[in-house]
């Protein structure tokens, strides 16, 4: 059954901008705006964000993809929690210690063009297509990204990109993941580790790392790999032919991830070899494809008549 009944009514019809029916996408608008007039802030509320008078922009994915497995009763309650975050004044680079910094900082992948300010992040390294290396300041109860320009002002951004790695890398180590074998049989199957941190998914930056944690090895012809959201990896290694049925489901499993999940990252496959990161599926006006290099069909043992 589709997302429409056959009367097509706002209680089943999905809502064009977030993961919710209609009349629950107009339900959360509105209780998201009364959770800022508790604070005493009024909000312009548009069909996937709300704007306050000083021009900040807060987004409502996540906060849909969150309300949308909970029953309608915990909304509200659920709503005020997120706002109040968002509301309370948070600590920022210029209020931490040179030992607060350096404890706090961590190296995480970011859409290029999902940040906030891509103007924030000019000099952020690109790892491939839209994926940049930004920094994050990880606190108890929230995640911030502050501008490059405050972390430059306290250091050099090429040391301080070394210590959110080596953070990311501690995290990497000390996480509880998830690790599920999804298969549609006669080999086409691959690896999905979950995890709880908002940092899971940068965590792919340590993949020879994360495939010895979940008992896989690169065998020499590079991993399949996707993210489609921060709590989300996905990946088959190439260890046969068998492995080209895989190409297609992990498409198709990082697009469906990336259009619901909390934070989404990629909707696109990756070919990790050596160190190297290539974009192997595209996704534009004319619908989804894959883009299969001669170096990745000789990998994938694929016929190229």
């Amino acid at each position: 059954m589709g997302w429409f009944t056959k009367k097509d009514s706002s209680e089943s019809a999905r809502d064009p901008e977030l993961p919710l029916s209609i009349a629950g996408a107009q339900r959360l608008r509105q209780l998201v705006r009364d959770a800022w007039a508790e604070h005493g802030r009024e909000v312009t509320v548009h069909s996937d964000h709300v704007v306050d008078a000083e021009g900040s922009a807060f987004g409502l994915w996540n906060l849909a993809v969150l309300v949308s497995d909970a029953p309608q009763r915990k909304w509200p309650g659920l709503v005020r929690t997120h706002v109040g975050m968002l509301a309370t004044p948070k600590p920022g680079v210029e209020t931490l210690t040179e030992d607060e910094l350096r404890a706090q900082l961590v190296l995480r992948l970011a859409d290029g063009g999902g940040v906030p300010n891509p103007e924030w992040f000019e000099t952020a390294p690109t790892l491939v297509g839209d994926l940049r290396l930004t920094l994050a300041l990880d606190f108890p109860d929230t995640v911030l990204t502050p501008p490059e320009s405050d972390l430059a002002a306290r250091g050099d951004l090429t040391e301080w990109r070394a210590v959110g790695r080596a953070n990311l890398w501690h995290m990497m180590r000390s996480e509880k993941r998830e690790h599920q074998v999804l298969s549609r049989g006669n080999g086409d199957q691959f690896d999905v580790l979950l995890g709880e941190s908002f940092f899971t998914a940068s965590m792919v930056l340590f993949l020879p790392e994360l495939l010895e944690l979940a008992g896989r090895a690169d065998l020499g012809r590079g991993v399949l790999v996707a993210m489609p959201y921060r709590h989300q990896i996905a990946f088959r290694v190439i260890d046969g032919p068998n492995a080209a049925l895989s190409l297609q489901s992990l498409f198709l499993f990082a697009m469906a991830g990336f259009d619901d999940g909390a934070g989404p990252l990629s909707p696109h496959v990756y070919w990790v070899k050596d160190g190297r990161w290539e974009q192997v599926t595209g996704r534009d006006a004319e619908g989804a494809h894959m883009i299969v290099s001669p170096e990745l069909a000789e990998a994938l043992g694929m016929s190229q008549d």
